[in-house]
């Protein structure tokens, strides 16, 4: 992915504070085998699939949560408390149990611009993005608990003094630092957060800086941001990230310069998810018509629109020079900006992150569902009835929150544009319309990170190229990549690996293994034949591939029966169906599931 540099990047001062985030470009190397070609291409479904797959997962997972703290999210925050423990037991299921966890919050308070908008937006930076943890040193009633300490709530909330996030080494033994169920701890996080937050969210921005911690530099003059979260990130560790929030990301840079005056507190008859939602949105390929940022809507009639003709805006820079009347220019950070700030911290970003939402958007199709900007008779308080808004998506008049208005959530288009920018086969986006939806997002997330976890799972059927064999009979060209720590240096590419050819397995009369049931000692121990690769059927519903194609595993042999050392990646070429397994565990390609 191409770097753009953010005009949130550049070196921004304001009361005093100055503000600076460096984020490297991110290099990208694409592997080619240099062996011979794949036999002649077959017409569809079938085709050549490159993919990788883990033999030998570090069971290292670093999660971090995002929760809206703005004042409409305290059932949502109490129906993810309520079902994290399905996450956690899914995790604990794993060959070996629970790995080894760590798990932050941090909430989507940045502040909006330098305080002018006063209220719960007063404070400069909000919540920094830092942790949410049990730091003695922090005073919970300073600034709206700016320094995010829950030392008052129920010792700690469970952690040690001094902890930043939860730490559990899992069933490897290692240290954890907290007292009591590590459920029990993650759901008094979550709450804590609390719902006095600043309603012009900045999901992605908390997230990012969250993520990108600033620690300061005298010789600069930048102050140190959020260095409580030094040192949770680990390299080989994968990243998961989870974000809870039912209204948009509003994420903009804190110089009225650049985000064009958007907080300054005005009487212009509009709410402020509607100056966000103006500011970020466009519908039909054009900006949200009949919106200037001077005076506010102008329309006297509701626009409306379908949903699923509107997006994220992401095009075109805010220059106030410009004096734009019909607004296509953006104020806010460009998501793509904050993707690429998040694939750095990651060495090997497209194998280490995964990132999912549980945020404002349809359940199911999105026929007939509209983008409306009108007067909500909803709202409270009752002055805000008055003022044109952007409609929620969806409402739930039984439930409500405790600023007294109806459980409801908004279309979150710049959330799912950054969600869809990590998106791979599970799914990763889920509707927040519904409490009831919170059991089996928590379950999938927790899946998809099991996933990861599960060496050698092949989700692509793999054709047979030999009827007359029983069982599949793949081709496949492999590579054993072998995380090294000199990138460029000797065999250590600049990717990070060492990369060397494997030969398929084959028993002493040169024979295939059995994928039903391998015969390992049939291939001879010896540095000719081992290490190589092999198909197995591995259908251990807890260490094996339930939900893999016939629960086709793709793994190495190596001499003596070693292990491979931790982050050792399998990268194939293989010929297979064009598409992977449906949800129900069919292959697209009708001829496979009758091999």
């Amino acid at each position: 992915m191409a770097h753009h540099t953010s005009r949130f990047l550049r070196v921004v001062r304001w009361q005093h504070i100055r503000w600076g985030l460096v984020f490297p470009a991110l290099t990208f190397a694409l592997w080619a085998c240099n062996s011979h070609e794949l036999q002649v291409p077959k017409p569809r479904p079938q085709q050549q699939t490159d993919f990788e797959i883990l033999v030998s997962p570090d069971r290292m997972v670093d999660i971090v949560f995002l929760i809206d703290n703005s004042p409409s999210m305290d059932p949502k925050q109490r129906a993810l408390a309520a079902n994290f423990p399905r996450m956690i037991d899914v995790l604990k299921k794993l060959d070996g149990g629970l790995p080894d966890v760590r798990i932050a919050v941090v909430s989507s308070d940045m502040g909006a611009g330098g305080g002018e908008a006063g209220g719960n937006c007063q404070y400069v930076l909000g919540n920094q993005g830092i942790f949410w943890g049990n730091d003695p040193d922090a005073d919970p009633n300073f600034q709206n608990n700016k320094y995010a300490t829950v030392k008052h709530i129920k010792n700690g909330c469970g952690l040690n003094s001094g902890a930043r996030w939860i730490q559990d080494g899992g069933s490897s033994g290692g240290s954890k630092n907290y007292q009591g169920d590590i459920s029990e701890v993650f759901s008094c996080l979550a709450t804590a957060v609390g719902v006095n937050g600043c309603g012009y969210e900045h999901q992605l921005q908390a997230l990012r800086v969250a993520l990108n911690p600033i620690v300061g530099d005298e010789k600069s003059g930048q102050p140190p941001i959020n260095p409580q979260n030094v040192g949770f990130l680990r390299s080989k560790a994968y990243l998961a990230i989870v974000i809870i929030a039912d209204e948009d990301d509003c994420s903009a840079d804190p110089n009225f310069d650049t985000n064009d005056g958007m907080f300054f507190p005005r009487t212009l008859g509009d709410t402020a998810s509607l100056r966000c939602a103006t500011r970020g949105h466009v519908c039909n390929g054009q900006a949200i018509p009949n919106y200037d940022p001077n005076t506010g809507y102008t329309g006297d009639q509701p626009f409306v629109a379908d949903f699923s003709k509107c997006d994220a805006k992401e095009d075109g820079d805010w220059d106030n020079e410009k004096k734009p009347r019909d607004y296509k220019w953006l104020p806010l950070i460009r998501v793509r900006d904050m993707v690429d700030s998040v694939l750095q911290v990651k060495p090997r970003p497209q194998e280490q992150i995964l990132v999912s939402g549980i945020i404002g958007w349809p359940e199911g199709s999105l026929d007939g569902v509209q983008y409306r900007i009108d007067k909500d008779k909803t709202s409270m308080p009752v002055e805000q009835q008055n003022l044109w808004d952007y409609m929620p998506i969806c409402t739930l008049p039984t439930e409500k929150s405790a600023d007294g208005n109806i459980y409801r959530a908004y279309g979150g288009f710049r959330l799912k544009k950054f969600l869809d920018a990590f998106k791979r086969e599970d799914a990763n986006l889920f509707s927040l319309c519904n409490t009831a939806n919170f059991p089996d997002a928590m379950t999938q997330i927790a899946n998809a990170i099991v996933k990861k976890l599960k060496p050698g799972c092949v989700t692509y059927p793999l054709i047979d190229t030999d009827s007359s064999e029983p069982d599949i009979q793949p081709e496949c060209q492999v590579l054993d990549k072998i995380v090294c720590d000199t990138p460029g240096k000797g065999e250590c590419l600049r990717t990070g690996y060492i990369e060397k050819p494997l030969p398929e397995c084959r028993t002493r009369d040169n024979k295939r293994l059995d994928p039903n049931n391998p015969d390992l000692n049939s291939v001879n121990n010896d540095d000719i034949s081992r290490p190589c690769w092999y198909l197995v059927y591995d259908k251990d519903p807890n260490a094996g591939c339930p939900h893999a194609f016939r629960n086709q595993k793709i793994t190495a042999l190596r001499k003596d029966n070693k292990l491979a050392p931790p982050g050792t990646v399998l990268g194939m070429q293989c010929l297979t169906c064009a598409l992977p397994i449906t949800s129900s565990g069919q292959s697209p390609c009708p001829a496979l599931d009758s091999i």
